[in-house]
């Protein structure tokens, strides 16, 4: 626990633990009782607010929801520390500023043509048609909807640790929320900006922020359909699009991943040869696919029908969402 700019160090303490004691319960123990001066941040203490989360025994978690004497069975200690990905600020409360600025970016409000319409169907926009939501369209966003803010799925996050810029999970969930939302009427452009640097296609797939999402949120989720939708509305003039449909191309004609021809359909001739470095260095590894033609796999017209029928899919689904 850092304070007062000093190097930052564990500070251990003793306490009477009781049945169904949170480690919330703990900290405010321990501070009652034992130190005044131990900062965290509390709320609802019933798991709605997200105020509380922090790192416990190495990983994201709400203290209010977590029980003490399961956690400690874990490692027959507990090791409470601010969550991880965030700037500390005392003791176990970090700086969120980044967290919101990010949530800001990705514009978190529904954007609608008809907007000026009122109840009677009058006024300005008037003569446009309103987008009514079923249960289907609502179950769509419904994981991302239950987002508290907690930052747990940042503080677990891969690309997060290693790009300060990545948008990073909980802004993507949030994302999907508006761009999954059948009344959004820039859902193109919305898609445009999230494809660019540091967005969507930065997500390493680590699976760690739907893990120790407390909420059921399942950012990767939203991530994957966020990805999806991109590629079904043409959004593609990126590495992370173009990867994906090398990939799609090359068990498309042959069954299988042709590794080093993917990599030339995802940066391209030129950028490719500035890679001949980091290549050499794979091989020496043995991590370097063979550049040769590879052979098309047995039954590869299976592989095509599938193709066929998605492709067939896809164009019911224009239709329909004309």
């Amino acid at each position: 626990m850092g304070r007062g700019g000093c190097e930052p160090f564990l500070q251990a303490y003793d306490i009477d633990v009781k049945k169904g004691m949170t480690v919330l319960d703990a900290i405010l123990q321990i501070k009652d009782t034992q130190d005044g001066t131990l900062s965290f941040r509390c709320s609802c203490r019933s798991a709605i607010c997200g105020s509380c989360a922090m790192n416990v025994n190495g990983f994201p978690k709400l203290a209010c929801k977590t029980q003490l004497i399961p956690e400690y069975k874990k490692r027959k200690s507990i090791v409470i520390e601010p969550l991880s990905n965030y700037g500390v600020i005392k003791d176990l409360v970090v700086d969120f500023n980044s967290f919101w600025g990010k949530l800001n970016k990705i514009e978190p409000w529904l954007n609608q043509d008809a907007a000026h319409l009122n109840r009677e169907g009058q006024g300005e926009g008037a003569n446009k048609k309103v987008q009514k939501m079923n249960k289907g369209a609502v179950l769509k966003i419904d994981n991302s909807s239950k987002c508290i803010s907690c930052g747990c799925c940042n503080a677990a996050c891969n690309s997060l640790e290693i790009d300060k810029y990545f948008i990073g999970p909980a802004a993507l969930a949030k994302a999907w929320r508006f761009v999954g939302d059948v009344r959004e009427s820039q859902k193109t452009q919305r898609l445009m900006k999230l494809s660019g640097e540091h967005g969507m296609w930065d997500c390493v797939r680590c699976i760690h922020c739907t893990e120790y999402c407390p909420k059921g949120v399942a950012p990767l989720q939203a991530i994957e359909r966020l990805r999806a939708e991109a590629i079904f509305e043409g959004v593609t003039d990126n590495d992370g699009a173009r990867h994906v449909e090398s990939m799609v191309d090359s068990v498309k004609r042959v069954g299988r991943l042709d590794e080093a021809a993917m990599t030339f359909k995802t940066l391209g001739f030129l950028r490719s040869l500035g890679m001949i470095p980091f290549g050499i260095k794979m091989e020496m590894h043995g991590k370097m696919p063979i550049p040769i033609i590879f052979p098309q796999i047995e039954k590869i017209e299976e592989v095509r029908k599938i193709y066929d029928e998605t492709e067939k899919r896809k164009q019911v689904e224009v239709k329909t969402a004309r």
